[in-house]
């Protein structure tokens, strides 16, 4: 019977790779093993900017609503008014979140990053 996998002795080795194997695991027989080493392909990086709409952001620009999702979303999109435990929690004013809601409801999608 032959075997294609090499087994580390009793008590444990470097595999060829520098990486310790305890006894009785497959130990690695090549130098220069590309083990997690796989380039991925980098996401898109899209952002989303209204419900259900994406778009890749313009070079050093962020989502306007991506920024303020959660909490102020459904006040961007009229849905709910502004909250003031809200606006003390974050340290904003009623007036600055009605500039980001009149610059969203004015079809400004990004901000500077």
């Amino acid at each position: 019977m032959t075997t294609t996998h090499t087994r580390s002795p009793a008590g444990g080795a470097f595999g060829a790779n520098g990486e310790w194997y305890e006894g009785g695991k497959f130990i690695n027989t090549v130098e220069a093993n590309a083990k997690g080493k796989a380039k991925r392909a980098k996401p898109a990086g899209k952002q989303q900017i209204e419900p259900w709409v994406w778009a890749v952001p313009p070079e050093n620009m962020r989502s306007l609503y991506a920024r303020h999702s959660g909490l102020w979303t459904r006040t961007l999109q009229g849905l709910e008014p502004v909250n003031a435990t809200a606006l003390a929690y974050y340290g904003t004013t009623r007036e600055e979140v009605q500039a980001t809601i009149d610059a969203f409801n004015g079809g400004q999608r990004w901000i500077a990053a």
